[in-house]
């Protein structure tokens, strides 16, 4: 049976890279907003010779991976890896948040990760092997200033998946959270864009103070968060099951 790589968020950015990267190990299902770009990273997979498919919705609602999980099932696809990337952020100062905003941010990162374990973690179990990648963020391992609630969700990320890792290990399954600095993404886009708006920098001095938070002076390419996925998904490093996977460049 064809062996699938479900992906969430996978329409832009990081998601997109890594589905672009899966589909060189076996079939890609992609999962998010936004049909159009679905669409174009689906065709862009057949195109090189690989095999995709799509779902549209959102990940905070619990029907979204159920419809993955119904697609794969009709597919007759066997599941390999999850890799829940789906996320979203809004800073400022935490006095000023309100309660919808809060809740949407977990609804989608938080949430959003569970109900994907969910749905998948049966299949994995009755094969005794499968993995599942988290992208979390360095945010998820230390405090940031003005960004509360992405902060927060991301280190509910992590002990997320540390605790899926001690449950289901003996099961075979391997569960990683991924932590990267910056990445070459959208998100990223709106950082530089906030400094310029708020510090009063130029485009070109607020990219270089984003690309100094890395040691090595650059922001991440969305390539290699993608081939740290793909090493998780290989098992050929089983050991990293509950360890965050942390690509930051040294910071």
């Amino acid at each position: 049976m064809t062996k699938v790589t479900i992906i969430t968020g996978a329409s832009r950015g990081i998601g997109r890279a890594i589905a672009l990267r899966m589909a060189r190990e076996g079939a890609v299902l992609a999962v998010g907003r936004t049909e159009a770009d679905l669409q174009s990273v689906c065709a862009e997979i057949t195109k090189s010779g690989g095999t995709a498919d799509f779902v549209v919705g959102d990940v905070a609602d619990p029907a979204t991976a159920q419809a993955a999980l119904a697609k794969v099932t009709a597919r007759q696809w066997t599941v390999a890896n999850l890799v829940c990337n789906a996320g979203i952020g809004k800073g400022g100062p935490s006095h000023t948040f309100d309660q919808a905003m809060w809740k949407s941010i977990f609804a989608v990162n938080v949430d959003g990760t569970f109900w994907f374990a969910q749905a998948f973690l049966p299949a994995m179990v009755a094969q005794k092997s499968g993995s599942i990648s988290i992208i979390s963020s360095s945010a998820g391992l230390s405090g940031v200033k003005y960004d509360a609630a992405y902060c927060s969700s991301k280190h509910a990320l992590v002990g997320l998946a540390r605790s899926l890792a001690l449950e289901y290990a003996k099961h075979g399954i391997v569960v990683v959270p991924i932590c990267p600095g910056f990445v070459e993404s959208d998100m990223t886009d709106r950082t530089i864009a906030g400094q310029v708006k708020f510090r009063g920098l130029s485009q070109e001095d607020a990219r270089t103070r984003v690309e100094n938070f890395n040691p090595q002076k650059r922001i991440i390419p969305a390539a290699e968060i993608a081939e740290a996925v793909a090493l998780v998904s290989s098992g050929k490093v089983a050991s990293l099951n509950g360890h965050p996977l942390v690509l930051t460049g040294g910071a």
